[in-house]
C-alpha cells in the first residue's frame, strides 16, 4: 500500500501560511491524477491543490483551518484506483472507434442523354 502525503504549496517568499478556503472532494473519495482537490487562499494568492496520483483519499485537515506552508492536506492511498479507468479500458476495447460513422450512400440518378429533335429543311421546289 502506497500512501503519497499532499503538501501545501507555498504560494510565495513572505507567507507561512495559507487558509484551507474549501475541499473539493469528499473524505474517502476515489480521484484521479491532477484532479483539483482543494482551494487554499493566502493573503496574496488563491491556490489550487492537486492529486499527485490517483487513489483514495484521506483529508488531514478542514475547511477554514490555517495551515502552514509544507504540511500534509491530505493523503491519497495510491492502492486503490478509480474504477473509471478500468470501465475505459473496457469500453475501448469493445466499441467502435467514434469517427465511423454510418454514412448513407445515394446512388446518383442515371445520366440521361437529351436529344433535341432536329429540324429538317425543307425546300419549297
Amino acid at each position: 500500500m502506497a500512501i503519497i502525503e499532499i503538501r501545501v504549496p507555498s504560494p510565495g517568499e513572505s507567507i507561512t501560511h495559507v487558509e484551507l478556503y474549501k475541499w473539493l472532494v469528499a473524505d474517502g473519495a476515489v480521484v484521479k491524477k491532477d484532479t483539483e482537490i482543494a482551494e487554499l487562499e493566502s493573503e496574496k494568492a488563491t491556490l489550487t491543490l492537486v492529486a499527485d496520483e490517483s487513489g483514495k483519499i484521506s483529508l488531514k485537515a478542514s475547511e477554514g483551518d490555517s495551515l502552514e506552508v509544507g504540511s500534509v492536506a491530505c493523503i491519497i492511498d495510491t492502492s486503490v484506483q478509480p474504477e473509471a479507468d478500468v470501465e475505459t479500458e473496457e469500453k475501448k476495447q469493445t466499441t467502435a472507434p467514434a469517427d465511423t460513422e454510418k454514412k448513407e450512400i445515394k446512388p446518383e440518378p442515371a445520366k440521361t442523354e437529351s436529344r433535341k429533335p432536329e429540324a429538317k429543311a425543307t425546300t419549297d421546289d
